[in-house]
């Protein structure tokens, strides 16, 4: 696992970065420090699948960018059809935000801001450009910059309080890097100590985690033989909310998952799949499909499906991971199914492949295949029988029905 330090660092090189990439999208400063926030949790969780460390930068933006899009699928699912006819998500609504924050009030001034001025306080304090950079960037010169940014300091100092002035944008962003980081230290805690506790003791956590309680005495019986659980215990507040458990058991091995194999664990294996956006995970395909180019077929469904192969072309023989280990780690086992070398004749006719994705994800996994540029696939549509589906028409005419179960 990435040392903290090492992880700190790259919270300092690139956290202005993923906040301003953020803002230029959202053009909400509040939604941007979230979404943010998630963005640097599930790089920290998801690091131990970097495989070229150079790659960090183009590799936060990918999953910042995912983030902005489950953003605006969630707005999108809030939003309300009509008001007397009137679409409301096109009527702009500002208020003063409820919550007295700092973050809040701060973010809720500067959004108001005419916005050249906004621009220009977002690049110089949350983003951290310097005066000359943010000439260049604008094509505006540097004094008329230094201009503007008093005009809008004077403005934003009739709405705000001096404790949360935009001269301590910086203190307020080092404080969010802080965030991330005890949130970074807990995960990081919590995987060397859960992983270590019995079968029952997990289950113990798991029972307080979901009732919000402090950590039972058999919960601190069990922490009492592991090492880091009292500093784990301190980090925490002697209680996890289920949401914190989530995160931290994403980033232990999927082994942890499996020995807990009850329904709150199958209930659990869900929830971590939907926080990581894995795509689901798949409990069992067993087909033979006899084909005319194993290597094509192969390289299909790694392009289109993200479905990889263990075995390779020459020998006639091949074996389909559906849904990478490293792309979906919650899952029973790897399931998968055989290609064969056709000689002709065996060539299927009218063949469907049926795969049944769990944990509310066939929007994401039709997303996907979209994205990856495949256009012979269906709408998603009831199946008639308890379950939404989708199809799609692989290279060899074979169809692959994606299925899930509706929960009521």
């Amino acid at each position: 696992m990435v040392d903290l330090r090492d992880f700190s660092s790259l919270v300092d090189l690139y956290y202005a970065k993923v906040f301003y990439h953020c803002v230029k999208i959202i053009k909400n400063n509040h939604d941007s420090d979230d979404i943010t926030q998630n963005t640097f949790i599930k790089a920290f969780i998801n690091i131990k699948n970097l495989k070229n460390a150079d790659s960090f930068g183009a590799w936060i933006f990918t999953i910042c960018n995912n983030e902005i899009k489950t953003f605006y699928r969630n707005k999108q699912k809030n939003i309300s059809k009509t008001v007397n006819g009137l679409n409301m998500a096109n009527i702009p609504v500002k208020s003063y935000p409820d919550n007295t924050n700092k973050y809040n009030i701060l973010y809720y001034a500067v959004d108001i801001l005419d916005e050249k001025y906004k621009n220009l306080i977002i690049l110089k304090y949350f983003a951290e450009f310097s005066v000359k950079e943010i000439a260049t960037l604008t094509g505006i010169n540097e004094k008329l910059v230094k201009s503007r940014i008093y005009y809008a300091l004077k403005k934003l100092e009739n709405f705000i309080s001096k404790s949360t002035s935009v001269s301590n944008i910086h203190k307020l962003n080092q404080e969010r890097k802080k965030e991330i980081m005890a949130n970074v230290k807990l995960i990081k805690l919590g995987s060397q100590v859960i992983p270590c506790m019995s079968v029952w003791g997990q289950k113990e956590l798991l029972k307080c985690a979901k009732n919000n309680e402090k950590f039972s005495k058999e919960v601190l019986s069990e922490f009492s033989k592991i090492e880091k659980s009292e500093e784990f215990t301190i980090e925490c507040g002697g209680k996890l909310s289920y949401d914190e458990l989530i995160k931290i058991l994403a980033c232990c091995d999927s082994d942890i998952i499996h020995r807990l194999t009850d329904d709150p664990a199958q209930k659990i294996k869900l929830d971590i799949g939907n926080y990581l956006e894995t795509g689901g995970y798949v409990a069992y395909v067993d087909v033979i499909l006899y084909v005319p180019s194993i290597k094509d077929t192969v390289n299909w469904y790694k392009k289109y499906l993200n479905w990889d192969s263990d075995e390779h072309e020459d020998n006639g023989y091949a074996i389909i991971r559906i849904f990478n280990s490293e792309d979906s780690p919650f899952m029973m086992s790897v399931p998968g199914f055989s290609l064969r070398k056709s000689s002709g004749e065996e060539l299927p006719q009218n063949v469907a492949i049926l795969v049944w994705i769990q944990g509310y994800t066939i929007e994401k996994a039709r997303d996907r295949i979209i994205n990856a540029g495949w256009e012979k696939i269906s709408d998603i549509h009831d199946s008639g029988f308890g379950a939404l589906r989708f199809i799609v028409e692989d290279l060899n005419g074979v169809k692959i029905e994606f299925l899930e179960w509706k929960h009521q």
